[in-house]
């Protein structure tokens, strides 16, 4: 019988490839948790309210849809951070080679994010479906008063949103700096 001598260096290269980003995505999103609580806290509406608009709107029952929003939510996080990972590595101008860089790309992965995927979102799907749910009373949706709410702030949010797009961005940069060190 012959037995393959494996070095140390083999053994660490071993094991399951997984795509760069993902901590940095995690990390982003839960720094930017608590946010979402004290923009709920701000706008007077139920703790959750964001996430649980998220899930409604994709067709979750309102008891689980907190919950599934914020799965989305995660989820979302780190498919961004995969892609902004991706692009950094592979176009040499936006190579992290630097903590400034790191960042400033962060930040910038942030805006556009906001632009491409927030807004269009935000007005094309959440508005309409608020304004659906601000004009019914459906136990399965959020409650009319909550919903006029959020409409009455549409534009806070938006404003707010992009701050939060930047945060998360910064920190998703940050952390990509330091996994590439």
């Amino acid at each position: 019988m012959v037995y393959n001598k494996m070095s140390s260096e083999s053994l660490r290269t071993m094991g399951l490839k997984r795509p760069s980003g993902i901590i940095a995505g995690l990390t982003a999103a839960w720094a930017i948790f608590g946010l979402f609580l004290a923009v709920d806290s701000q706008l007077s509406v139920p703790p959750g309210t964001f996430y649980k608009t998220v899930g409604i709107v994709f067709g979750v029952n309102s008891d689980y849809a907190m919950y599934v929003g914020f799965l989305l939510f995660m989820v979302t996080a780190v498919i961004i951070s995969v892609i902004y990972n991706y692009v950094s590595k592979h176009i040499r101008t936006f190579h992290i080679s630097s903590m400034p860089k790191g960042i400033g790309t962060g930040i910038l992965a942030g805006v556009i994010v906001w632009g491409v995927l927030f807004l269009p979102m935000h007005y094309y799907v959440i508005q309409p479906a608020l304004s659906g749910m601000a004009n019914e009373s459906n136990p399965v949706n959020l409650d009319p008063s909550v919903a006029n709410q959020l409409i009455q702030f549409s534009d806070m949010i938006v404003i707010g949103s992009l701050a939060l797009h930047m945060l998360f961005g910064g920190v998703m940069g940050f952390c990509s700096r330091l996994a590439v060190i």
